[in-house]
Order: C-alpha cells, then structure tokens, then sequence
C-alpha cells in the first residue's frame, strides 16, 4: 500500500473513530448532534495520551469553534471556566472524560466545535473534525383570533405559529370545537396558518378554545387558547319577586319586581303594566331592571311584564299578576273561661288561637318541652286546643301559628304549669366504694321527688327493737352520717309535701355491720376469757380437795341463801369477766377465804342479740337447760363454757344434788348477748 493510501485510510478512521491517532494521542466525540432551539445538548467526548495518567490539574482542556486552530473562538477553557453560564463542565479530565453540556442552545451554536488537550510540560492534541451542532428553530406559541364574535353570524377562526424551520415537519391542531375542519391559509413557508370557519351559538359563549404547535422530530408541543365572547340577544327573560315573597302581596309592604335575562352584552329593561279593569297597557319606569314598591297599594294590583334588550336584539318575559293581599297578624293566645295560668292535675281547660286575615288563616298547635327544649306539632280544632283533664306532662310552652297563602305568623310562647302533689317519692342511699355498710362508713340518705311546686323532705327512722317512728331534722331531702355507727340501723323513710299534698317513700333498711377487724378482736377476747375463767375454776377445785371436807350444814345454808336469793346482783355494764358470787353468811364470816365460797362464775359480752334493743343490752345468766338457754342455743352466741353438775329442775327453783359436800360450784357459764354470727365471723 502507498503512502497516498495510507494517508487516506488514516483520515476515514479519523472521521469514524473521532479522530484516534495511530501514536496513541486521540479524542472521542459523535459526528453530529441536532437540538431544538432553547433546548439542552450534551457534548459526550473522551480523549487518551500514550504516557502513564496525568492529574487533573496537568491538563488544559479547550473546546474550539471550526477551524479549531490556534486563535479559533473558545467555547469552552478550563483555565477560565465561568466564561459562559450557559456552558457547563461535565466532564473529569483525571478519567480522561471531556463532557460538555450547552442548557440553553441557540442559533449561534450551529457550528463545528473541537476538544484539544495540553499536557503541561509536554504535548497537546486537537480532535479533528470534531463535532458539528445543529440547531433547529422553535415554532413561537401560536395566536387565535378574533376572539368576538355574533350570534348566527358566520366566523373565521384563525390559528398561526412564526418561527418555523423549513427543514423540520411542523403541524397545527385545533381543540375545543368538535366536527370542525381546518385548512392552510398561509403562503409564508416561515409562518404556519390554519383556519376554522363556524357558525357560533350563544352557548359558544366563553368556550375556550386552543391551538398547538407540534414539532414531531424533538417531540415539541406549544399550545395557546382563547375564551370566546358571544354577542346574542337576551334569552329567559323572567320576572322574579324580591326576597321569595310570592305573587300574594301583603297592602303597605315594600316590595321588589326584578327582571333577568341571559344576555351578552348586558340588557337593559323597560316595564309595562296592563290595568285589570280597564285592559289598557302602559309603560311605567324601571332601574336596571328593578321596579319598586316602597308602601304598596290596591291600586298597583295588575298585569306586569318587561322587556330586555341590546345591540342584537330584544325579548319580553311573560306577564305576572300582582294581588295585593295581607297575610295573617295579631295571632294571639287566649285562656278559656279566664282560668289563669295555674293549672291543678286534673282540671278541665283550653286555649284558643285567634288572628286577623286575609284570606282566612289555618292554625298548627307547638310544644316546647321545658326540660329537653324540644319543639313538636300537636293537634288542635280550628284554632282550640283542650284539655279534658290535664296532667303534669301537659306542662310546657305554648305557640300557635297561623297560616293562609300569602303566608304565616306565630304567637308569643304561653307557658303552662300544671302544679301537682309530689309524686315517685324515693329514699337513696349514696354509699362509698363498696355496697356493704360497714361501722365508721360515710354515708349520705337522700330524699327525690317529681313535684310542682317543689316540695320539702321530712326524713324518719323507725327502730328495729321497738317499731317506734321519729322525725329527723334535715335540709332539702340530704341526710349524712360522717362515721356511721351501729346504733344508726334502722328503717329509715322520707315525706315529700307541698301545698296540694304529701306522699311518703318506702321504707330503707340500713343495717351497719360490725367491722372485720373489731369482730376478730371480740372473738380472740372471749377466747382468751373463757381459758381465765376455766384455770380459775380448776384451780379453786383443787384447792378445795386439799382442805377437805366442809360441813354440811354449811352447805346447806349456801344453798339456801342461793334460793331466798341473797345473791349479789351482776351490774348491767360491759365487763369481759365477772367475778363469783359470794353468799351473805359465808361473807360475814372473817375465817371463810373466797375460794371456798365460789357459786358460779360467767363471762358476758355486752353486745346486741337477734330481736333485742341495742340500745338497752340487758346483762343475765342463763342456766343450763332454761327456755332462755334453748333461746341461746338457736344462735352461735350460746354457752361457751359451762361447768355442769348435777341438777334437777323443779318450778323456778334449782336443787343442786352434790357428788361431794365441799363442792360450793353450782355452775359457771359463758353468754353471748349478741345478734347470730355467720360463720366466717364465728371461725376468726
């Protein structure tokens, strides 16, 4: 091959490859780019050197205008970046990447543009033939007109884009106006035309209507659109009554006649009047369509009518009557047979509504409950509402309506009380967190009732023990015990009165039961009690053993003293243990010591049994096998400890038949004077 060919080889490569050198100095770039005028382009470019990688800072790089040789214009210069905003450095010279990017290409830009390189220090190279941009014109946004047009008048519509490159396929499209043809109507190969040629409608008023430019090659689209201004004549010309007042015309009103119309541009209106007597019409003033009444009379009932119009044309509305009537007023509640406002449950009464109107009103009965305030429609007879015998529910506020045609009117509100005895009279307790009472609980009783006018409480307690009923004092039905005791059980009522009568509640048991923790106490004392009692009962035993056998004439006397009753009287009061009972003689005797005079001894718990008054605890001693011990023995508080000896029961008095002379024990029991115990209380 020559040199000639060779020379030829290298330039086709060149223009191939992005002129690569065969010494391994080159740069990469496309051959060609287009745009779109204001559009954005990227340069994509790449370039290589035969030595080892360079950092960034060693290398200038140059982007050049056609010719690309030394003095050529710059587009582009790493040493002075900032040159052109629109030009922007995308590239990393470090990589070997020469980047550029145009944001907003220009006509200008329709060049060939090169990338050299210099190696500082060494050698530099120019990509040649570089890269030729080509910049294609942007269609400006299209123009519509007219924009006016007339009713029935034929128009056309024309849309048109300047700005138009020769060498790109541009087309015009029109939106808005359905089953419309278009066509070219332009010889200017820079200007682009369409008309639309159409017949507008009043309902063509403001439609909009657009038109776009398209450029197919770059995918560009500019649009533009117009509202449509429509002159036609006024169109549903109609009379209307200020404030919905109707055609029925109260005399001395001030009313408002308003004629409207759909027209563009704006009517103006005249008014016409047909005498009803007469036939005759005239016309009569109007302002923009407005015909007024300040104080109206008989004399302006009639036949009405306008008439709109403007620079197309003309309508009038159809006629309207005016009446001029009244619709009812002075509507007034009146209470029959003048029985008042104060009404008793039971009495007979009626109301009656009355008006003065024009035609004849109609009436509707309201009531407006005084509690919810609720409002609800009932039923009356031409104006008379009755009450055959009324009642508390009856209570409430009172209107009436009256009604015709031309309109309606309501009375002032009457308010009607129907005053009655109380009624559901109900005593409550008001208890803490938990529904057992328990001694020291606060507690509130109150008394409720239904009744007009209020009523007073009177609060009572009926005792348990005696069926005795006593007033309590108290303030507005509210009785509070602060620490509740079990002298406050009972049954406890409330009286509700006012000047018509008195009804009194049901009867509320309150039984305050003892505390868990106090019930625990008394049941370990009266253990702890009953083992005293039965060590000093052995003990005294034994110690009679010892001393041997007293006479029996002394034991004799012991028992006859126990029966003429010279006996020492145990006193009523709230001892735990009591001591013996000593006989008189054996007492006056200096050399008797006590233990051997012992008769009996008992342990008494103070407390309120089933059916007794606890207020008046009675302290006793019950013998084995009495009616009152049988009495015991129903309840869980009978005899704990009982010394039993041999005995027979004869009329009231006891024999004691003794195994042994010196036994001076008759017995000893233990009683409980107490309400039943449940069983959970009676294990603790």
């Amino acid at each position: 091959m020559t040199t000639s060919h060779w020379t030829l080889a290298l330039i086709v490569l060149c223009l191939i490859q992005g002129c690569s050198s065969m010494n391994g100095w080159g740069v990469s770039v496309p051959g060609s780019l287009s745009a779109l005028q204001g559009s954005s382009v990227t340069f994509k470019c790449s370039f290589r050197y035969p030595d080892r990688p360079q950092p960034a800072h060693k290398i200038i790089a140059v982007w050049l205008k056609d010719p690309c040789l030394d003095g050529s214009e710059e587009l582009y210069n790493s040493d002075n970046p900032n040159q052109d905003p629109g030009i922007e450095w995308i590239g990393n010279l470090g990589q070997k990447n020469c980047s550029l990017r145009i944001k907003d290409v220009q006509k200008k830009h329709n060049h060939i543009f090169c990338f050299r390189f210099r190696i500082v220090g060494k050698d530099n190279w120019t990509g040649k033939p570089g890269l030729q941009l080509i910049v294609y014109a942007r269609p400006r946004t299209p123009v519509i007109s007219p924009s006016e047009l007339v009713e029935g008048v034929t128009t056309n519509l024309k849309c048109s884009s300047s700005n138009i490159d020769e060498k790109t396929k541009t087309s015009l499209n029109w939106y808005g106006l359905p089953d419309q043809s278009a066509e070219q109507c332009s010889d200017d190969p820079t200007v682009l035309s369409s008309c639309l040629r159409f017949i507008p409608s009043y309902q063509d008023h403001n439609k909009i209507i657009k038109c776009s430019v398209t450029y197919s090659a770059f995918a560009y689209s500019d649009k533009a659109s117009i509202t449509l201004n429509v002159s036609y004549t006024p169109k549903n010309v109609t009379i209307r009554v200020d404030k919905g007042s109707g055609l029925t015309i109260r005399e001395g009103d001030k009313l408002s006649l308003m004629c409207t119309s759909n027209s563009n541009p704006e009517a103006m209106y005249s008014w016409h009047k047909r005498e009803e007597e007469s036939g005759e019409t005239r016309l009569i003033n109007g302002s923009k369509g407005t015909l007024s009444f300040q104080s109206i009379t008989s004399s302006d009932s009639g036949f009405y009518s306008c008439t709109a119009a403007n620079h197309v044309g003309s309508n009038k509305s159809e006629t309207l009557e005016i009446q001029v009537q009244y619709a009812p007023k002075n509507v007034t509640i009146r209470v029959d047979k003048g029985s008042g406002l104060t009404i008793r449950e039971g009495d007979k009464l009626s109301l009656m509504c009355t008006s003065n109107s024009n035609p004849e009103a109609m009436y509707s009965w309201h009531k407006r409950e005084e509690e919810s305030g609720e409002t609800r429609l009932i039923n009356g007879s031409k104006g008379t509402l009755s009450f055959q015998s009324i009642t508390s529910s009856d209570s409430g506020f009172y209107s009436c309506t009256a009604a015709n045609h031309v309109g309606s009117s309501k009375s002032k509100t009457l308010e009607i009380q129907v005053q009655y005895a109380p009624k559901n009279v109900t005593i409550q307790v008001v208890h803490g967190s938990h529904l057992e009472i328990i001694e020291g609980d606060t507690l509130s009783l109150m008394c409720t009732s239904n009744s007009n006018p209020e009523a007073t409480y009177t609060l009572y307690k009926r005792e348990e023990s005696n069926d005795q009923t006593r007033a309590l004092s108290n303030v507005k039905g509210t009785l509070t015990f602060q620490h509740i005791s079990r002298t406050d059980s009972g049954f406890y009522s409330c009286t509700a009165t006012n000047y018509i009568g008195n009804v009194t509640s049901n009867d509320l048991e309150i039984y305050v039961q003892l505390s868990a923790s106090i019930l625990k106490f008394a049941i370990a004392g009266s253990l702890v009690g009953i083992g005293l009692v039965l060590a000093a009962v052995l003990w005294i035993r034994r110690k009679d053993l010892f001393k041997g056998k007293k006479s029996e004439n002394n034991s004799q006397r012991e028992m006859l003293d126990l029966q003429q009753g010279n006996e020492t009287t145990i006193p009523n009061s709230d001892i735990i243990y009591d001591s013996t009972w000593i006989n008189k003689s054996q007492r006056d005797a200096p050399s008797m010591k006590p233990a051997d005079t012992l008769v009996y001894a008992s342990i008494q718990f103070n407390n309120k049994s089933k059916g007794s008054d606890s207020e008046n605890p009675q302290l006793g001693q019950i013998k084995p096998g009495s009616k009152q011990q049988n009495h015991v023995d129903q309840s869980i508080d009978g005899a704990v400890y009982e010394n039993m000896d041999k005995y027979k029961q004869s009329g009231e008095e006891t024999n004691i038949i003794r195994k042994y002379p010196e036994d001076a024990v008759e017995y000893a029991c233990v009683v409980f004077k107490n309400k039943t115990l449940d069983s959970k209380a009676a294990n603790h």
